[in-house]
């Protein structure tokens, strides 16, 4: 599989490193989702996977000239029927003006579609001092070589959303050589997971995931340690990821690392 390419500039204002961020979106959709350029945005789906919501979504959505809001909807529900599935989520296209975008964000509002937005978080340079580690008498290994201890994990995760099929979808990312994945394990059990995404200059971290009975034990802090270790290793430009605004003591551990919210990535979620 050949590196994806990701061209930056010098100066990383907070919109174009939203604009990165959503490109990573799509190398990341790509790995569960077949797709389709329409005039409204990239169509990504996968049938096999009709409840995973990440897997069927229309990414750097705007109104086409001359079509109405409602008649983009109507574009993208035909062709997910045709491809044998249903579209779950709308993102819209960071680089279109607002009269493209606007006007289809209030449509889908009115229609009952919900907002989601997570907080993008950025750094461009690795933690001056040391960051505090407790041994957890944990083992890391690469979570190519345990992919049952993998599944395991990303089942656990898949059943608090009451989505079994979901794990499957988590699975998809270790087919990609330029996603990096770890494990943790504790007595023969995976218990953490976390992995970074190479995108060109880019490096974002992704499936940040501790078992419940392991959390507040400072696991995720070390599992972003070795996350870090793996971007200074392949020399990323910038590091991204996202985080919903909830998690509070998630977003206390990253910005140990120098991490900064630089904006919202918004989803619009189909009702039911």
């Amino acid at each position: 599989m050949p590196l994806p390419i990701l061209k930056t500039t010098t100066e990383a204002t907070p919109e174009a490193l939203l604009r990165y961020f959503h490109q990573t979106e799509l190398q990341w959709t790509r790995h569960t989702s077949e797709e389709t350029q329409l005039d409204v945005g990239v169509a990504m789906h996968n049938p096999q996977l009709p409840r995973t919501h990440v897997a069927n979504r229309v990414l750097d959505a705007s109104v086409p000239q001359g079509v109405s809001p409602n008649e983009a909807v109507q574009i993208v529900d035909e062709h997910f029927a045709q491809m044998g599935t249903m579209c779950w989520q709308w993102v819209m296209n960071p680089s279109s003006p607002p009269p493209r975008t606007q006007p289809m964000v209030e449509h889908l509002l009115a229609r009952g579609y919900a907002r989601s937005a997570q907080d993008v978080m950025y750094v461009d340079r690795l933690p001056t001092g040391p960051i505090p580690l407790r041994d957890a008498g944990l083992t890391i290994i690469p979570a190519r070589a345990s992919f049952k201890h993998a599944r395991a994990l990303h089942a656990e995760g898949a059943a608090a959303w009451d989505t079994p099929e979901l794990a499957d979808a988590d699975m998809t990312h270790l087919d990609d050589p330029h996603y990096d994945a770890l494990l943790a394990l504790k007595d023969g059990r995976a218990v953490a997971h976390v992995g970074v995404l190479a995108v060109g200059e880019i490096g974002r971290i992704e499936q940040v995931y501790v078992t419940e009975s392991m959390r507040g034990q400072g696991v995720g802090t070390l599992m972003i340690s070795r996350a870090m270790e793996i971007c200074a290793r392949s020399l990323f430009k910038h590091i991204l990821f996202a985080v919903a605004p909830e998690k509070s003591s998630a977003i206390a551990v990253y910005r140990k690392f120098g991490f900064r919210k630089i904006g919202e990535f918004v989803e619009y979620q189909r009702p039911g």
